[in-house]
C-alpha cells in the first residue's frame, strides 16, 4: 500500500499528517483542562507550520529499484479473449454488416448465436503496481525501513489508556519531523544489489501474478463457458427401467425421434456408465438436439473410456466452434490426428499447442491439415476435408470452408451432419438460397435433424420469410415435445430448446404478431399450432 498519501502534499495543501494535527489541536482547544497529550501536540504544531521536509516519500520511491522483469502484456490478453463468431450455425443478421452475417435483413437481429467476451479494447496499464510492491517488499526485518501509518497503529493500539495513545503518538511524530528516524540507511551486514532485491521480489510475488494469471484463464475455460464437468440427466425418465435403452435408442435414431433417442442414451450410460458407444451416441445424438453443451460433456466422457474414437473429435470440435470456443476445437482436431493411425506422425513433438495463441494455434492446425490432405492427393478423405471445414470456418475463411465440405460430400454424400455444416457456411458466407438446399439433403436423410430443422427457420428470418422460419420452429420445437411420453411426470417436465423459444418469440414479434408472442412466452404449443395451421 502506497504512503504517499499520508505524508505526501496535496496539490500544495497540507499533507493529511498535517491535517490530522490541526484537528487535534481544534477538538483540543475545546477542552477545559489541558492534558499532556494537548501539550504535546501545540508544541508539534508549532514546530511544524509546513509538511515535514526531513522525510519525502518521492525521494524514498525514487532511490528504490524500479522492478522491469514484471510486467502487463495486454496483447496475451487480448488473444485469450479474441471473440470468434459460431461458424457451423448460420448467424442472425444485424444491420452492422459483420463479417458472419449470412445477408442482408430489414429487420435487426441481435447476436444469438454467439457468445462474446465484452473487454475494453483500450490496453489498461498499471504504472503504480512496481511501487507498491516495493514499499510492501522493505520492512524492518529486511532493509529497516518503517511503515509509517502501520507503526502509528501500533503505538494507539499497544495501550488502553487512551491519553497515553496520544503522548505515545504524538512524540512519534516528532521524532518523524525532527528527523530521528532513519527511512533509507540499511543496517550494517545487511546491504543488498539490485539484482537480489529484484530476485527476493520476483520470488516473494510469483504466487499473486500466478493468481492474477489464473483469473484471465478462467474466462476462456470450459467452465465459463457455461460446459458442465459432469453431465446433467434429465429426471423421470422411465427408460431407466428398460434394459434395452440403448438398442430402442438406436431404432429412435433412425426413425428420426432425435429427443427419444436423447432420453434412451441417457438411461444407458447410467446403467452401463463405462460404455464408450453410449456416450458417443448420446453426444452426437444431443448436438443434433441444438444442445451443445451437453453433447460436450458427453463426447469428453466418450473419449476418457475409449481415446480411438476418431469421429467423436470432429464432432466435438463442431460443438466447441458452435459456442464460440475456437482454442478448445483447435485441440479437439489435434487429438485426432494424433490418435489416427494414418496421421499421428505428422504432430510435431517439439511443439506444446497449450502454449501457442489462438492465431498460431490456428495457424498450426491449418499447416497440420492441409499436410494430411496432401499426402494421398488423389484419394480424398472426408474426415480431413470435413475437419479443414471446421478450421476455415472459425477462420471465416467461408470460400475455402465451402470447397471442403462440398470435396467430403463428393465422396459421402449420405452423412446428414456434412450436409448441414455446408448449409450453415453457405449463410454465413451470403448464401441462403444455397443453404436452404443443403438444409434440405440432410433433413431428407433424417427427418428429425432437429439442428437442421432449425438452421433452416434461421436462414428463412435473413430472407425475409418469417411465417416460413415460424414454421420450421414449431416443427422442431413439435419433435422435442413427443420425448415427454418417456417421462413418468410429463406435466413439469420440458426438455425442449430454449434457443428455439427465443428465436419463435423474435420472429412473431418481426411478424407483428404480439398477442400470438404470449403464446410463446407461454411455451404453449397448442395455441401456436392453431394459430400456424400445424397438425
Amino acid at each position: 500500500m502506497s504512503l504517499n498519501k499520508l505524508v505526501g502534499g496535496d496539490c500544495g495543501g497540507n499533507n493529511s499528517l498535517v491535517q490530522l494535527s490541526s484537528i487535534v489541536s481544534r477538538d483540543a482547544s475545546l477542552s477545559k483542562p489541558v492534558s499532556q497529550a494537548d501539550i504535546f501536540v501545540n508544541e508539534f504544531m508549532s514546530q511544524n507550520s509546513q509538511g515535514p521536509q526531513t522525510f519525502n516519500m518521492n525521494t524514498l520511491l525514487n532511490n528504490i529499484p524500479k522492478v522491469n522483469s514484471i510486467q502487463y502484456n495486454p496483447d496475451q490478453s487480448q488473444a485469450v479473449a479474441s471473440s470468434i463468431p459460431t461458424c457451423l450455425m448460420p448467424s442472425l443478421n444485424t444491420q452492422s454488416n459483420l463479417p458472419w452475417s449470412p445477408g442482408p435483413s430489414t429487420s435487426y437481429m441481435p447476436q444469438t448465436m454467439r457468445r462474446p467476451f465484452f473487454m475494453s479494447n483500450t490496453p489498461q496499464t498499471y504504472t503504480q503496481l512496481p511501487s507498491n510492491i516495493q514499499i510492501e517488499y522493505l520492512d524492518e526485518n529486511e532493509i529497516h525501513n518503517v511503515d509509517v501509518k502501520a507503526k502509528a497503529q501500533e503505538y494507539v493500539e499497544s495501550v488502553k489508556d487512551d491519553e497515553h495513545a496520544y503522548n505515545e503518538f504524538m512524540s512519534f511524530m516528532k521524532k518523524i519531523s525532527a528527523g530521528e528516524l532513519n527511512f533509507t540507511e540499511s543496517a550494517p551486514g545487511e546491504q543488498k544489489t539490485k539484482d537480489e532485491i529484484l530476485d527476493e521480489m520476483s520470488e516473494k510475488y510469483k504466487d499473486e501474478w500466478a493468481k492474477l494469471s489464473d483469473v484471465s484463464d478462467f474466462w476462456s475455460s470450459e467452465e465459463a463457458n457455461g460446459i458442465a464437468k459432469e453431465y446433467t440427466f434429465t429426471e423421470g425418465n422411465v427408460m431407466l427401467e428398460n434394459k434395452s435403452a440403448l438398442e430402442i435408442g438406436k431404432e429412435k435414431l433412425k426413425m428420426g425421434d432425435i429427443p427419444g433417442a436423447v432420453l434412451c442414451f441417457e438411461a444407458a450410460v447410467q446403467q452401463i456408465p463405462d460404455s464408450a458407444e453410449a456416450w458417443f451416441l448420446l453426444g452426437t445424438t444431443q448436438a443434433e438436439n441444438e444442445q451443445d453443451p451437453a453433447a460436450i460433456t458427453a463426447l469428453k466422457k466418450s473419449l476418457e473410456i475409449d481415446p480411438r474414437q476418431l469421429e467423436a473429435y470432429i464432432t466435438l470440435a463442431a460443438a466447441y466452434t458452435n459456442e464460440n470456443m475456437p482454442k478448445f476445437a483447435y485441440t479437439s482436431l489435434l487429438d485426432w490426428l494424433k490418435a489416427s493411425p494414418k496421421y499421428s506422425d505428422l504432430c510435431p513433438q517439439d511443439i506444446d499447442p497449450k502454449k501457442l495463441d489462438l492465431k498460431s494455434l490456428e495457424n498450426h492446425v491449418k499447416s497440420l491439415y492441409l499436410r494430411a490432405a496432401q499426402i494421398n492427393p488423389t484419394q480424398i478423405d472426408p474426415d480431413v476435408q470435413n475437419a479443414l471445414g471446421v478450421v476455415f470456418n472459425i477462420s471465416q475463411e467461408y470460400d475455402k470452408a465451402v470447397d471442403c465440405f462440398k470435396t467430403a460430400l463428393s465422396v459421402k454424400d449420405d452423412d446428414p451432419r456434412l450436409w448441414n455444416r455446408l448449409g450453415a457456411t453457405l449463410a454465413n458466407s451470403d448464401r441462403s438460397e444455397e443453404a436452404v438446399e443443403a438444409y434440405h439433403n440432410a433433413l431428407h436423410l433424417e427427418p428429425g435433424f432437429i439442428r437442421a430443422r432449425y438452421n433452416v427457420g434461421i436462414t428463412c428470418m435473413n430472407l425475409g420469410a418469417h411465417r416460413e422460419a415460424a414454421e420450421h420452429f414449431l416443427v422442431a420445437l413439435n419433435q422435442q415435445f413427443k420425448s415427454k411420453s418417456l417421462h413418468a411426470d410429463t406435466v413439469s417436465v420440458d426438455t425442449s430448446s430454449s434457443t428455439i423459444w427465443t428465436t419463435l418469440r423474435m420472429v412473431c414479434s418481426f411478424m407483428g404478431e404480439h398477442e400470438v408472442a404470449k403464446f410463446v412466452d407461454e411455451r404453449n404449443l397448442t395455441e401456436l399450432n392453431k394459430f400456424f395451421g400445424m397438425n
